[in-house]
């Protein structure tokens, strides 16, 4: 007799026999410690999971149990109810097999950890995982509660560094995280030979699938669908974290991508760099449609080290997004990694799209090079409205070049083709001339205030939030008492440690340092032990800080030139030096739904300019004789009409990138 035959209870046996003489459900099978015994002893080499003893109410211990065994195949039956379980470790050299009708379910009440994941893979080797018809579901709007610590990593599937990967046919629903996450593994170790095939990511909360660091990657007939929760919320996201890690020789071919929250195809490769292994991603054959926040964007990068190189190519694929732009790529110098999209249509249903264009370009702060070397190979725009065809967001202040290929747009009827060339994108995208005039630095500059007589005593401060980086210049005197306030404040769920402020004293010792838990203000104090300029700084990245009084002249610095406000409006002032000739101001939203309007006083109180509903850069630009001595001019900053204020960035060319709270109380470089 086959000693793996299942030993099959009695009443089992009487039930098949005669039929279920109550509703009283059938008994689940007991421990098979024979047929355990076989696998092993190495005598078997396939297991079944409820061999382990299958518990309708926590089926941890034999899923794992029967992985742990060692055998090359485990096979997870369909059981009366769901497969009950806690955080799961996969085995390398086996495939796991989920029978049609399998559903595994995450613990209730289990998954606190921040990182805790369904199933998870840790640099293993020959991982299989088969369930055609099975499903792995978490509890996403449990983790979205309050009674969980906000985290964005229990993904269903979490492999690190692991090799031979193969995940078929399975349907993985509302994770914490990401159905798919392939990060690094011990070591930095990649993840190689990874085959994702006929799989349906569902209503998962940050990825359908994340791509950390892959190299041979192959995902084909899966369907992304319904992401909600944190950012990015993509249906798919490449985002490696490292210069180190790799996107290299990844595919991903005839997948449907529809309704999510954020982008459908996410490529943000910004960290990889000139001494990255060179990039190489093609997506065919897919089809991107409903709400997705955008069809597809990439990025890259334009830093010091210098760009990413490879190939991104987008071939034969179908934007259906509705209302957005479909094309955005972002900070891609010319000479880095070449993006090709080949025969792809860009269809969008709206009536009224809300984008200004399909096709969105932009650059960055901390860009170094031109943005460009994009082309379109036969490409169809397919809408009902009359728009511009391409947009440049541009925050740096570069120019597009090496755009190229054939676009065309069919709209009402009427077909237009385009062949793209320089003169053409010079027409679509005028050139700014205002980042002509080189940005300011507070750097090695000594500040001194504009009335020497202004009255030490504590005062509040108009209301203002910096966000990412938060630095301000203070002037005192040897002997002074400074006191100041400052509130740190929330911007989302995300928990924060308290966040620490620095002073700093005008030879760049530390003389104070506070920390100011998120939503409360703390106060700073500290004697001045010499005479000069005292920078607070600190950095509250997502979050914001503002300084809510001070007992001396102080104002906003903008080391770069840039200043990032949130939500805040009101009068600022700006020094404009005696011997300045020409100077200029940039304004900018966060693309189309975060807007701001902006005006421009000179030192008489005349307006010289004023914009209503800025989204992308607005530029005034001023040309002088040398005054007499320097102005104080001034900035006005008010809600839009169209879309809300949130985060906006002011540039300050050819002036000290310094703003002042008032007219005699703010900081002008010492003569």
């Amino acid at each position: 007799m086959n000693s793996l035959v299942r030993t099959v209870p009695l009443a089992a046996v009487l039930g098949i026999m005669f039929g279920s003489l109550t509703d009283a459900p059938a008994a689940e099978p007991s421990k098979n410690t024979q047929a355990i015994r076989e696998v092993l002893d190495g005598k078997s080499k396939e297991a079944r999971a409820a061999w382990w003893g299958f518990d309708p109410v926590d089926a941890t211990g034999a899923l794992q149990g029967a992985i742990n065994s060692g055998a090359k195949k485990v096979i997870v039956e369909k059981m009366s109810g769901p497969w009950i379980v806690d955080k799961i470790q996969l085995a390398g050299n086996q495939e796991l097999f989920f029978e049609p009708g399998v559903v595994v379910v995450a613990k209730k009440g289990a998954f606190r950890g921040k990182t805790d994941a369904l199933f998870s893979a840790w640099n293993k080797t020959n991982v299989k995982l088969t369930g055609h018809g099975a499903t792995l579901r978490m509890h996403r709007d449990d983790y979205d509660g309050p009674e969980y610590t906000k985290a964005e990593w229990s993904h269903v599937l979490n492999f690190h560094g692991s090799s031979n990967v193969t995940v078929s046919g399975l349907t993985l629903a509302e994770s914490g995280g990401d159905g798919i996450y392939l990060g690094a593994g011990r070591g930095g170790a990649t993840n190689r030979n990874v085959v994702i095939r006929d799989v349906v990511c569902d209503r998962n909360y940050r990825q359908g699938i994340s791509v950390i660091t892959a190299e041979n990657l192959l995902i084909e007939n899966c369907v992304l669908k319904n992401t909600a929760g944190t950012p990015p919320a993509a249906g798919i996201d490449f985002e490696p974290n490292h210069a180190r890690e790799r996107l290299v020789n990844c595919v991903m071919r005839n997948c449907t991508i529809e309704n999510n929250r954020g982008y459908a195809v996410h490529v943000y490769a910004r960290p990889l760099d000139g001494t990255s292994a060179p990039i190489s991603l093609r997506i065919e054959d897919c089809v991107t449609r409903g709400t997705n926040a955008r069809s597809i964007s990439i990025v890259t990068s334009c830093g010091k080290a210098g760009p990413v190189k490879g190939l991104i190519e987008v071939i034969n694929c179908r934007f259906e997004d509705v209302g957005h732009a479909s094309i955005r790529v972002g900070s891609k110098p010319p000479g880095g990694a070449r993006v090709r999209f080949v025969k792809c249509t860009l269809a969008d249903p709206a009536e009224k799209p809300a984008a200004v264009a399909p096709i969105i370009l932009d650059s960055r702060h901390g860009d170094l090079e031109n943005t460009g070397g994009v082309e379109f190979v036969d490409c169809t725009i397919r809408e009902r409205v009359d728009r511009p065809v391409i947009k440049y967001d541009d925050f740096r202040g570069a120019r597009l070049s090496g755009i190229t290929g054939t676009l065309v747009v069919e709209r009402q009827g009427r077909q237009t083709t385009y062949t793209l060339d320089q003169k053409l994108i010079d027409k679509w995208v005028p050139y700014d001339p205002v980042v002509e005039i080189p940005l300011g630095t507070v750097k090695g500059v000594r500040f001194e205030p504009v009335d020497p007589k202004a009255p030490v005593a504590e005062r509040k401060l108009p209301g203002h939030r910096l966000r990412r980086e938060a630095t301000y210049l203070l002037y005192a005197t040897k002997g002074d008492a400074v006191s100041l306030r400052v509130k740190h404040r929330r911007l989302s769920r995300y928990d924060a440690k308290p966040l620490p402020v620095c002073v700093l004293d005008p030879a760049g010792k530390e003389v104070a340092r506070v920390k100011i838990p998120l939503g409360e203000e703390a106060a700073c104090k500290f004697k001045a032990e010499q005479t000069g300029t005292y920078t607070i700084a600190c950095k509250p990245g997502q979050l914001t800080v503002g300084l809510v009084a001070s007992s001396h002249p102080v104002s906003i610095a903008g080391d770069g030139g840039v200043i990032q406000l949130l939500g805040t409006t009101g009068d600022f002032y700006f020094w404009v030096p005696a011997e300045t000739r020409r100077f200029g101001l940039r304004f900018k939203g966060e693309g189309e739904g975060e807007r701001l309007s902006a005006a421009v006083f000179d030192a008489a109180g005349k307006k010289r300019w004023q914009r209503a509903n800025i989204s992308t850069s607005e530029s005034f630009r001023h040309e002088r004789e040398p005054a007499a001595e320097g102005q104080v001019w001034r900035v006005n900053l008010s809600r839009p009409t169209v879309g809300i204020l949130e985060d906006c960035y002011l540039e300050l060319r050819g002036l000290p990138p310094v703003l002042g709270f008032s007219a005699e109380g703010m900081l002008r470089p010492a003569k």
